[in-house]
């Protein structure tokens, strides 16, 4: 709803006017009312006024005097003026002063009706259009990471982006990047370590921290954009602040990288490698700069360490085949013969080989997951089946998860095995007390979190069918029955025990929303938290 101020020194005028015409239905939900021009000035300075309809011709301070005032103080008030004269310099004047309308008296109402209804519909398709754009900017603003991230990308691929489009995209996303600029990358890459302690929504927020921490120590000197790799790599690139972009200080940038490396050792507990790339130009050396850089930390087996691709090429060393995978008998020939002591034996030769320092690269581990992956293949194949079929397309096709370590490409390898050859694996009640044990520690320790069967054997190493079906052997019970079992016992508990509103205990057990636990908790209990506590 609107405001409005009707100034008249003509005292029934303005009464009439505002008694007498339907400006509810207009959209008016205030009238004020002024008989002279300094009133009218007094008003404006308590109120907020929308729309001014006044009378030129007035004593002492005239209604473009009013509407002068108006326009020096900035403020956004449409006017309507109201003269007895037909004057040319008035409607100059009036136009000038940016007057809405401009009406001659005696004015019917409904002129006046209609040049108020002009004036408040102009209003709302502003305010609709000013909505508009402030939610358009809003969602901008929302999404700015990701559509940076997406631009990299497209570079970083080699897309092909013409200048005009990219130089659209880096002034509207904000992004400090120019043609021409001189950039290097700054990689990162995790120790084995960091995959094999924790889940892969760990991992998310471990990358998270580290790219934090480099943000943190670069920013000061370079212009910085980021991204979180497919390669499961942070990656930065970077633009000296303080220069003209064509000069490095490179004792400057070791210097930030060692730091950064003491920071993630301190903070969280791991170690990293940090590669930084040799100068290039932007756009055009970016996807060459970045791919020699990313090549280099993949064929590496170094674990640790800042590496200065200005004077020191990682992959330098050059890189050999695994020896042991090529070697007779072949693993694929051991599939096909069934014969299990002679396959075990092999694995653990393959297995050995890659564990040694000068083979332990994300290179080597990749080949020995392909090259075990084929065998898997065709022994399902021999089978009469889909590889897919019997252990789940997840565990089939888990190389972003599997290629950080021998260990865990081992695990896999283990894993896959036994439900292709030996079926599941008769173990000692020790051992099925063991793995019941670890599974309901690491439910009770994850309770707040969404903890899925996947999550689980990714915790245990086992795959998530397999773990499914041996825990109900073990337990008679599924793990979804225990999961709901735990959260309930741990529900009743934060109510019996503390003061915690329910919504504070919906989190603490892992619910989104307090109405889905109350629903599952009276349908477990009969009744609702409130009445439990209560009780």
């Amino acid at each position: 709803m609107f405001s409005l101020l009707i100034v008249d020194d003509h005292k029934h005028q303005v009464d009439t006017l505002a008694a007498t015409l339907p400006w509810e239905e207009l959209g008016i939900s205030t009238i004020h009312k002024a008989y002279e021009g300094q009133g009218a000035l007094a008003i404006m300075e308590m109120h907020p006024i929308d729309i001014i309809i006044t009378d030129i011709r007035m004593p002492g301070m005239s209604g473009l005097d009013i509407l002068e005032q108006i326009h020096e103080s900035n403020r956004k008030i449409d006017a309507i003026l109201l003269t007895g004269y037909a004057e040319f310099e008035y409607a100059k004047k009036a136009i000038e002063l940016h007057a809405v309308e401009y009406l001659i008296k005696p004015v019917r109402d409904q002129l006046l009706i209609d040049a108020v209804s002009r004036v408040i519909s102009k209003r709302q398709n502003d305010l609709q259009h000013s909505q508009a754009f402030e939610q358009a900017n809003a969602i901008l603003h929302q999404n700015l990471p990701l559509l940076k991230e997406n631009v990299l990308n497209e570079l970083l691929q080699g897309a092909d982006i013409s200048h005009k489009q990219l130089t659209e995209k880096l002034e509207m996303y904000q992004i400090p990047f120019a043609q021409g600029d001189c950039i290097r990358f700054m990689v990162i890459q995790f120790d084995p370590h960091f995959y094999e302690s924790y889940t892969p929504s760990d991992m998310k927020l471990f990358e998270y921290a580290v790219m934090n921490m480099a943000e943190e120590l670069l920013r000061s000197h370079f212009s910085l954009w980021t991204r979180k790799a497919p390669q499961d790599n942070v990656s930065l690139m970077l633009k000296p602040i303080h220069s003209e972009g064509t000069s490095w200080s490179e004792e400057g940038l070791v210097s930030i990288a060692n730091l950064l490396l003491e920071q993630v050792n301190r903070y969280l507990k791991g170690t990293v490698a940090i590669y930084l790339s040799t100068p290039a130009r932007f756009p055009e050396e970016v996807h060459a700069n970045y791919t020699s850089v990313v090549s280099s930390a993949i064929s590496a087996s170094e674990r640790q360490g800042v590496f200065n691709l200005n004077k020191y090429d990682v992959s330098s060393r050059g890189l050999e085949p695994l020896r042991s995978l090529y070697q007779a008998p072949m693993l694929i020939q051991l599939m096909e013969s069934n014969n299990l002591d002679k396959l075990n034996e092999k694995l653990h030769t393959i297995f050995q080989e890659l564990e040694q320092k000068q083979a332990d690269s994300r290179a080597h581990l990749r080949e020995a997951y392909l090259h075990i992956l084929s065998c898997f293949t065709f022994l399902a194949h021999k089978k009469g089946k889909v590889l897919e079929d019997i252990i789940g397309i997840s565990s089939v096709h888990k190389e972003h998860s599997v290629i950080h370590s021998a260990k865990q490409l081992k695990a896999w390898c283990i894993l896959i095995l036994e439900a292709l050859i030996e079926g599941a694996p008769t173990v000692d009640d020790e051992n099925h007390q063991q793995l019941v044990n670890k599974i309901q520690a690491y439910i009770h320790q994850n309770l707040s979190k969404d903890v899925t069967l996947q999550s689980i054997s990714e915790h245990v190493y086992l795959h998530a069918v397999y773990l499914s079906k041996i825990y109900k052997e073990i337990t008679g019970l599924n793990l979804s029955e225990y999961i709901l079992h735990a959260r309930m016992e741990e529900a009743k508990r934060l109510l019996e025990k503390t003061s915690f509103k329910i919504y504070e205990i919906t989190e603490k057990v892992g619910y989104q929303s307090p109405q889905h636990f109350i629903r599952r908790f009276k349908k477990y209990y009969g009744v609702t938290p409130d009445i439990f506590r209560k009780q």
